[in-house]
């Protein structure tokens, strides 16, 4: 259903903060936490914003009426959603230019639920019946549908030049400069979303005579959000934050890219050797860092090799899967966004308790990020689920594995036997216990 929420959605992933006024008589820039008066409406119309930030439809009963619309009705529904939404953030940061929470309402403005596709109002009756039906999200016929409903150029931009200039504004404000990293990030989120859209709706053949060809258009086509990432960790090179960035830019594209991983791994680490005169900083420390520890992981995949694996668990233990050779593991994939997983953890838990003595262990990878991690221990801790678990996509993450293997779906629960080898990627439900009764040997 929710089409925002299916477009991966995935950069984007940064949170932050507020305080306010901008009747002061004194100019200030956005940033600035010495005024003590709040503008009545302001504090009103930050509190409407800041309810429909995570939000799909505006009300309940909407999404009730959603379901029943044909394709081109749910894409007109989305567009006003969205552009209701732009129109209260831009009035919001056009009328209080001195409000501490200007970075906040900023942010939304780049958001992806804040984000139309500017349909036209016109659509030719020669399409009317084309986008009368509804079609299943994510396949060729649903791309071809929707890059087929006109867009409004001219409207969409204007949009993208009132970021711009939003985003300039507060880069010449005395804001602290992780914000502004943050905020620079958000627009380059802003600019991949829109070209990821256009991506999607290539007829591409993955195999055959022209896979060549489309390998050397991917590296082409996404090589400008590379150039810009690496733009901004010489700007802002002295940022550790610097390095998740990365990790999510180069998740991103190898999700639609995967041969891409190990090339941007390579760029960036050559980047950031002692050869750069930042190379010292402790944002091209922490990039070279991470990309040695994702290239090893990467040229390390081979599924007749037993598998490589380490990270500190939320817990600090510490977990590596070359010290479990001779016993048969669990590694489950999951994300606090995927039901079916969480769903699946007692029956886990109780596969974990009858079978841990004769050699069955598990690991839990949450393909989250330290925001979550209050909610990930809350789930894990109602499901009782006593396995050790890591914040894959944590700061303190060497390697992303969702990212690594490119885990697209959940839930994805793979088995290791006792030589370290995947032997099963769908070690789940029923299966699992004839699984673990075959690979620990108690059947023979």
């Amino acid at each position: 259903m929710k089409l925002k929420t299916h477009i991966t959605v995935l950069l984007v992933q940064i949170l932050f903060l507020f305080i306010s006024c901008s009747d002061a008589k004194v100019k200030h820039e956005p940033n600035q936490r010495d005024i003590t008066v709040i503008h009545p409406q302001a504090e009103k119309d930050f509190k409407e914003i800041d309810s429909l930030k995570t939000l799909f439809c505006d009300y309940p009963e909407e999404c009730e009426r959603y379901e029943k619309l044909t394709f081109l009705e749910k894409r007109r529904f989305e567009e006003r959603v969205s552009k209701n939404r732009v129109r209260l953030a831009q009035s919001f940061l056009d009328s209080y230019p001195d409000d501490p929470r200007y970075f906040e309402v900023l942010k939304f403005f780049f958001h992806l639920n804040f984000e139309p596709r500017f349909l036209s109002g016109a659509v030719p009756d020669s399409l009317t019946f084309f986008l009368s039906k509804e079609i299943q999200f994510g396949t060729p016929e649903y791309y071809k549908r929707l890059r087929s409903i006109p867009i409004d150029v001219n409207a969409q931009n204007n949009w993208l030049k009132k970021g711009y200039e939003l985003a300039e504004k507060f880069l010449h404000s005395n804001a602290a400069i992780e914000k502004k990293m943050e905020i620079e990030v958000a627009l380059l989120g802003r600019d991949f979303r829109i070209s990821l859209l256009q991506y999607q709706s290539l007829d591409k053949q993955k195999e055959g005579i022209e896979a060549g060809f489309w390998k050397q258009f991917d590296k082409h086509y996404w090589d400008t959000f590379r150039l810009r990432m690496a733009d901004l960790i010489e700007k802002y090179s002295e940022l550790e934050i610097a390095a998740t960035y990365v990790e999510q830019l180069i998740a991103l594209v190898s999700k639609f890219s995967p041969n891409l991983a190990e090339l941007y791994w390579e760029d960036f680490l050559k980047m950031t050797d002692v050869n750069h005169p930042l190379s010292n900083t402790k944002g091209f420390i922490a990039i070279h860092k991470k990309s040695k520890a994702n290239l090893k992981a990467l040229r390390s995949v081979d599924d007749s090799k037993p598998l490589e694996m380490s990270f500190t668990a939320i817990d600090d233990t510490k977990i590596n899967l070359a010290d479990m050779r001779g016993k048969v593991v669990l590694i489950d994939f999951w994300t606090i966004r995927c039901a079916p997983c969480i769903k699946e953890m007692p029956h886990v838990q109780a596969m974990y308790e009858k079978y841990r003595n004769y050699g069955f262990e598990v690991i839990g990878l949450a393909g989250d990020n330290d925001v979550a991690k209050e909610q990930v221990l809350r789930i894990i801790n109602r499901q009782n689920a006593t396995w050790p678990q890591c914040l894959d996509k944590g700061k303190d993450a060497k390697v992303s594995y969702h990212s690594l293997y490119n885990i697209k779906s959940y839930p994805t629960v793979w088995l290791l036997n006792k030589k370290g080898i995947v032997v099963d990627k769908n070690a789940r439900g029923n299966r699992l216990e004839p699984l673990i009764r075959r690979y620990l040997g108690l059947d023979n």
